[in-house]
């Protein structure tokens, strides 16, 4: 039996494993396996037992070494062709003077395909046939599934052989790149030369080729503060400037025209109009994704999270190189549907020779990406399981989350969302963001709409009674269409039931005002359901004292309603506020008329009966 017959495969450009007809071969201990990935280093080559002993034991073996090393490829012979008689087991390692030698054919060893395809690759590009020489060269960078050899490192510490074997894949791997560049594929080389850059860091060639890759791919801001970063680096540890290649590659960065072309953007879009009064909130949640790998928005319904989120991804779109793919959960209520929605939305295709079954951390391991997971109030527990998993394997992920409820991962930044402001004094109303954009969106439906002294007062009682919520205000706004502000005004008494414009192009729980409020009943379990209604009986704004007597179906005690109403405030259904006097709680006017209603459908009829406070908490002092 030869040794092609015996279907051996064995790989060293990884972890160090033999195959026989696709079944693992146990290759023994730590250094039974060093003596097969020598033989494998130097295949087809005469490997001196001498060799093999410093190989293993570093200048100190021990007495008996030649015949540790006869033994191991005994074992290795016997492991590799185990259907073969003992004393004919020579056809994959080979008995030579004063040593061995691994026969293999070149399809039976990762190292020899890898570099067979390599030399193919390079003769393809010198006949001009540049798109399949850009083929064959990513073909054979895939042959190394560990590019810095830990295993084969481990295991042959002192072989001069590791440091060469390293250089050939960085070679490869830089025509790669510099091919993907030239055939103006610069999406698909910019991982590679990003995963070479943090291998080697201080290697001008490689960060040559990191920066006209940033630039090509239109992140010239992300280039220019790559190029301080090395320069530094260099500086600090070589004692050196930039080189030629380096500096050359930066004036082509230089040279640039900004804008010219921009990472994808997979999912919905940034709002089409400008957003009004959230400068520095924008500001705020981009410093916080430039610092933070997981930043989540929070607030309560029709704040304005999603407008802002995206607003922020679009602001940083062009610091990843993969763009931004935001997942919208609005709908989705189960942990398979979460993972299938960032699937569709990531949309990325499997690697070479991987299936579209491969786990998403696998698919997004060498992206760098902003990872948008937009609405994810309803599938809380599944999206930080999924945003820890991702994050841990994906080290050039970053996530941005809008929720009504944080995940509560160790690492997660915050950033609460609040409503427009609205309260100003008499005569810079005007100014106010909540007003400006009552006045924006009513000029949509009603044209020639303006601010004015005659109308300021009532557009300014809208805003107050919709507690400066940018849904409530434009649904308000959009009522103009069909109703006098006079008549708007009226109906604020409820607001639920009396705004309810038609509306389009948007998530149906965005469609009105009842959908967007009654959305955050459903993340309450039915303690936090029962501790809601009840709140509808208090004042909007009250204490913890008189929360602990306003129902019974609370269950009375203190400490038990105060761990309800803490529960609630995570959910973003009420705020709390602290002060000399102890905490005060506040539900939003539209989160109010939500919870009267449902204490009216519960049996209560006509008003439900205030509950007196002695702190004063409902009278807002």
């Amino acid at each position: 039996m030869n040794r092609t017959e015996i279907g051996l495969r064995i790989q060293i450009l990884g972890p160090v494993r033999a195959t026989i007809r696709g079944r693992e071969v146990d290759l023994g201990p730590p250094k039974q396996r060093a003596v097969l990935a020598l033989l494998a280093l130097r295949a087809g080559r005469h490997v001196p037992l001498d060799d093999l002993i410093a190989a293993l034991w570093a200048g100190q073996p021990p007495t008996r070494a030649a015949n540790l090393v006869h033994t191991y490829v005994a074992r290795l012979r016997h492991a590799v062709e185990p259907d073969t008689p003992r004393r004919q087991r020579t056809n994959a390692i080979v008995s030579v003077p004063g040593g061995y030698r691994l026969t293999v054919a070149d399809d039976q060893l990762d190292l020899q395909v890898f570099r067979a395809g390599v030399r193919r690759a390079s003769a393809l590009r010198d006949s001009g046939e540049l798109e399949s020489a850009f083929a064959r060269y990513g073909e054979s960078v895939d042959q190394w599934q560990d590019p810095q050899i830990g295993d084969l490192s481990v295991l042959l510490a002192e072989q001069d052989d590791i440091g060469p074997l390293r250089q050939e894949f960085l070679a490869a791997a830089l025509d790669y790149v510099a091919l993907g560049l030239e055939l103006r594929r610069p999406d698909a080389v910019l991982p590679l030369a990003e995963r070479l850059a943090q291998a080697e860091p201080l290697n001008e060639r490689v960060q040559a080729r990191v920066l006209q890759a940033l630039t090509h791919i239109g992140q010239r801001a992300w280039a220019i503060e790559r190029y301080a970063d090395v320069r530094t680096r260099l500086k600090l540890d070589l004692g050196v400037d930039p080189g030629p290649e380096l500096t050359a590659a930066y004036r082509e960065v230089l040279d640039a025209r900004p804008g010219v072309h921009q990472p994808p953007w997979r999912g919905p879009a940034p709002v089409v109009d400008e957003l009004i009064g959230r400068a520095a909130d924008l500001s705020a949640v981009c410093d916080l994704l430039r610092e933070y790998r997981l930043v989540s928005l929070t607030g309560a319904a029709g704040v304005g999270k999603t407008a802002l989120g995206l607003a922020a991804a679009e602001e940083l779109r062009e610091r990843f190189a993969d763009g931004v793919a935001v997942a919208d959960l609005a709908n989705v209520r189960t942990g398979p549907d979460l993972t299938r929605a960032v699937e569709v939305a990531v949309d990325e295709p499997p690697t070479r020779g991987a299936g579209r079954c491969d786990p998403l951390v696998h698919r997004l391991h060498d992206r760098k990406l902003l990872l948008v997971l937009d609405n994810a109030e309803l599938v809380t527990d599944e999206a930080a399981d999924l945003a820890d998993d991702v994050l841990r394997n994906c080290p050039q992920i970053t996530i941005l989350l809008t929720s009504r409820e944080l995940l509560g991962l160790p690492y997660e930044a915050v950033y609460p969302v609040r409503p427009l402001g609205v309260d100003a004094e008499p005569g810079h109303l005007a100014a106010q963001p909540a007003l400006q954009l009552f006045a924006r969106r009513a000029a949509q439906v009603r044209p020639g709409f303006r601010l004015t002294e005659s109308n300021i007062e009532a557009v300014a009682s809208v805003c107050r009674a919709l507690d400066g919520l940018p849904l409530a205000i434009e649904l308000a706004a959009a009522c103009l269409r069909t109703q006098r502000l006079e008549t708007l005004v009226d109906g604020l008494d409820d607001p639920l039931r009396r705004i309810q414009p038609p509306r389009r192009g948007v998530p149906s729980h965005h469609r009105s005002l009842h959908a967007a409020v009654h959305r955050s009943i459903e993340l309450l379990d039915p303690a936090e359901q029962r501790c809601f209604t009840a709140l509808g009986a208090m004042p909007a704004a009250f204490c913890l004292e008189a929360a602990a007597v306003a129902d019974k179906a609370i269950a009375g005690e203190p400490r038990t309603v105060q761990m309800l109403l803490e529960r609630l405030v995570d959910k973003s259904v009420l705020e709390v506020r602290h002060s000399s006097s102890g905490r005060r709680y506040r539900m939003l006017g539209t989160v109010h008329a939500l919870a009267r209603q449902l204490l009216h459908e519960h049996g209560v009829d006509g008003e439900p009966p205030a509950v007196g406070c002695t702190c004063g908490c409902h009278t807002g002092r």
